[in-house]
């Protein structure tokens, strides 16, 4: 889905190590056991195996653009799980991912950074926001702009093309600037609006429902009330439509009461007082 394995001129190796685990190109060291767990793989050995693609072929420019090494990286597991499973996997653990998102920091600051200021939160660091967050910006993204935008886009960002072969391509640096260009293009629109709140913003929008009657309006809050035109699947008696936000707003008429969800498949990353709620517990 990606591109061919980076590095099949050398070799593709795993040490196992009393550490639990670390990438390194054509090589990663590995101690998770080969545990498998509930979706038939080992979370861990995916993972290291995700970085020769988002880490070794492709390499972030700055720590601050690392959020690309572990937020693909981390996305790559429920991917995978939709590919063996379908889509109930992959909402199954993108749900808990989805716990560990904690806001604190935006993902990119705009400034070259160490990795301690970016691994630390005492230091001012997004943390492992870079892994969890990472991913569910990327999976609302791929909801936002569709499978062939987003998969056109990252391959382009990974090989620096959009036809890699082994030997047409080399290892190269991207930025988080970069990765917004290329998506941006891919969707033949401009996404500055979604980078502002998902990539250069700690808190996370947040979409208010008001019902009265047969009137359903939804309204996107955002940090510093940014324009957000995120559209947003509403399904009213089982029957799913995607509304479109051109003004962060929009108003529905549905039958008086009627059965409605909002976001039914959990496409979106957005503020949930049930998650706060919980991470809030001693």
């Amino acid at each position: 889905m990606i591109g061919p394995f980076p590095f099949a001129h050398e070799k593709l190796g795993v040490v196992e190590t009393p550490h639990l685990g670390m990438e390194h190109q054509t090589v990663n060291a590995y101690g998770n056991n080969y545990k498998k767990d509930e979706t038939g793989f080992d979370w861990l050995f995916h993972h290291e195996l995700a970085h020769e693609w988002f880490g070794n072929q492709m390499t972030a420019a700055d720590w601050d653009d690392f959020w690309l090494h572990e937020g693909y990286g981390q996305y790559m597991q429920p991917l995978y799980g939709q590919w063996r499973e379908g889509e109930a996997r992959y909402a199954a653990m993108m749900a808990e991912q989805r716990k560990n998102i904690i806001n604190r920091q935006p993902l990119v600051s705009g400034r070259s950074r160490t990795s301690d200021e970016v691994y630390q939160l005492e230091k001012g660091g997004p943390g492992q926001d870079i892994y969890y967050k990472g991913a569910w910006v990327l999976h609302t993204l791929r909801y936002l702009i569709g499978d062939k935008a987003f998969f056109d886009a990252t391959t382009r960002l990974v090989y620096g093309r959009p036809d890699p072969k082994p030997g047409n391509f080399k290892p190269r640096f991207t930025t988080t600037g970069e990765f917004e260009a290329v998506m941006s293009a891919a969707a033949g629109q401009d996404l500055e609006w979604f980078y502002a709140v998902y990539l250069r913003s700690a808190a996370l929008p947040h979409l208010v429902e008001t019902r009265e009657g047969d009137r359903l309006t939804l309204e996107w809050k955002t940090p510093r009330g940014v324009p957000f035109p995120l559209p947003v699947d509403v399904q009213v008696d089982g029957v799913v439509r995607k509304v479109a936000m051109d003004e962060g707003r929009a108003t529905l008429t549905v039958p008086a009461g009627a059965h409605v969800v909002v976001d039914p498949m959990a496409r979106i990353l957005r503020r949930s007082p049930a998650i706060e709620a919980m991470q809030a517990r001693p």
